[in-house]
């Protein structure tokens, strides 16, 4: 907590005032008995004694001249300013909002600008990143948003209720080997060019980005699987055949998607759901070749029930609750650096057993609620975790 110049002023008052009274008193003396006194200053002995010490030995009350350009004062009218210009704005930043004081005839500086926001307990947020809706994907998603709550349920009372059931999957993107690497950062000060030395002037990095990407799901039973998200990246490399090359890159198409539901995805969700004894109801991605005939075909036949391509054919990334998973498990890694996959996925299993199965359920319990956010927003993104 600050201490304002009028009460540093006025200990040191009284810390002289003290001494006057009491010349023969030892500065340890003048300590044992201010803070025997009412509302005594919060400060340990050894440091009390210290700043008594420095008070005696400088003999005033003013503050010492300090080297260097005394702080900027600012007015009122300049913190109103900042405050008009900076809070809330888009595209706002610290030099802009300093060019514009100046234009106005204020003697301002980034600095100044700067101090001034931390005096406002004004604090930079950083934008997540959100799918861009046209006025078109607005007017779908309150349609499937009304028609996911009318089939679905609204309340956990309700006889059509059905979120208890509903299998949330998705693929989870890349998880990089290698943090983040501001390439802002890459270059070398130097007088000349010729100057740099050969290790330095070279930013080495990767072609191709390496990563992990993970197959997931959330339902009220908890992630699917329980123990840690399928390694689609491992098992895109099992499909190769004999004849390809070791280093082509292996894509999902929609023939092998339908063999990975086969083999990994219903297995899994359907051990989930055998202690329950609840039949799931399959939900995935939007993605092309999720929705060709041979996945359909594929998804009918291993699920009694699933929610319609139709039915859900607009842009929830803000809805769906598996995102929020992947967008979690991406903060606890960001910045992390792994020598090999195996630490990776360690890492994601480690961070994947924390959902337990109660938070899960309660996650999934509010997609009516998410879904009703929607409609009333006009189709615009639900900003809730």
């Amino acid at each position: 907590m600050s201490i304002s110049y009028e009460d540093r002023k006025s200990f040191r008052n009284f810390v002289l005032n003290l001494k006057r009274l009491n010349t023969t008193w030892s500065v340890g003396r003048m300590v044992r008995f201010i803070q025997s006194c009412d509302n005594p200053p919060p400060l340990k002995y050894k440091s009390l004694h210290k700043c008594i010490s420095r008070i005696l030995n400088r003999g005033t009350v003013k503050d010492k001249k300090r080297s260097g350009r005394p702080v900027t004062t600012t007015t009122f009218e300049f913190q109103q300013s900042v405050n008009y210009y900076i809070k809330m704005k888009k595209g706002a930043s610290i030099r802009k909002t300093d060019a514009i004081l100046k234009n106005e005839q204020f003697e301002s500086s980034p600095t100044s600008v700067y101090r001034t926001t931390q005096q406002l307990n004004l604090k930079w947020y950083k934008k997540r990143k959100a799918q861009k809706l046209t006025d078109i994907d607005k007017l779908k998603r309150i349609k499937c948003a009304k028609i996911l709550r009318t089939k679905f349920g609204i309340t956990k009372k309700s006889k059509k209720w059905k979120w208890n059931r509903v299998v949330n999957c998705d693929f989870s993107g890349v998880f990089p080997l290698q943090g983040f690497q501001n390439k802002k950062n890459d270059g070398v000060w130097v007088e000349k060019y010729e100057e740099i030395e050969a290790d330095l002037l070279n930013a080495e990095t990767n072609k191709f980005q390496q990563g992990i990407i993970f197959w997931g799901a959330i339902s009220s039973q908890g992630l699917i699987p329980s123990n840690a998200p399928i390694n689609v990246t491992e098992w895109l490399k099992q499909q190769r055949n004999s004849s390809d090359k070791k280093q082509k890159r292996i894509y999902l198409t929609s023939q092998l998607y339908a063999k990975f539901l086969k083999e990994k995805v219903a297995p899994a969700i359907k051990t989930t759901f055998r202690k329950s004894k609840l039949n799931p109801i399959f939900h995935d991605d939007q993605d092309q070749k999720q929705r060709t005939k041979l996945v359909i075909d594929t998804v009918a036949k291993l699920f009694h029930e699933r929610i319609e391509p139709v039915d859900a054919d607009a842009k929830f990334a803000d809805v769906w609750r598996i995102e929020n998973v992947w967008g979690a498990l991406k903060e606890k890694v960001r910045g992390k650096v792994f020598n090999t996959t195996l630490e990776l996925e360690e890492e994601i299993q480690k961070e994947w057993k924390k959902f337990s199965i109660e938070k899960c359920a309660q996650m999934m319990d509010k997609i009516p609620y998410r879904l009703r956010l929607v409609i009333e927003n006009n189709g615009a993104h639900v900003h809730m975790y």
